[in-house]
């Protein structure tokens, strides 16, 4: 995926649950901005997805451009192929922060202060900042954002 273009590298013929794609580039378009710790370049990952047997969404990405690589099956009921749009969003979201955070030491999204928070509100798939508890940005629009 590089700017919000996404194409499939290897593919058993099955087309991958297309909210689980569009919560991938959501993501990735949200990795451009509000990220506070050393330099990466998020446009170089290659993002992984597979649905297993019995309906499991497996995500992650490769390793590239400086951020660790991983892959994540959560088993959780937001974790499979038939989710909304709004829970595959945030699951996708709050692994990537899990993520960068973890191995990368890096704060997203944040402006080094608190981080923002992946919540589905009112069925929507949002960043939430829980110091001011209120929504900052849809996920996928988190760019345009001012907080």
């Amino acid at each position: 995926m590089t700017e919000s273009v996404t194409r499939s590298c290897s593919s058993p013929g099955i087309d991958p649950p297309a909210v689980w794609v569009d919560a991938i580039v959501a993501v990735g378009r949200d990795l451009q901005c509000f990220r506070y710790g050393r330099e990466v370049n998020p446009d170089q990952l290659v993002w992984e997805l597979s649905v297993g047997s019995g309906n499991d969404v497996r995500i992650g990405w490769t390793g590239t451009a400086g951020i660790s690589g991983f892959t994540f099956c959560g088993g959780t009921d937001a974790m499979v192929a038939d989710a909304s749009f709004a829970e595959a969003a945030r699951s996708v979201a709050d692994i990537a922060q899990t993520e960068l955070a973890g191995y990368d030491f890096i704060q997203w999204p944040s402006q080094g202060r608190h981080l923002l928070h992946a919540r589905r509100v009112d069925g929507v798939a949002v960043w939430f900042d829980r110091h001011t508890d209120r929504v900052v940005a849809s996920i996928g629009a988190l760019c345009n954002a001012v907080w």
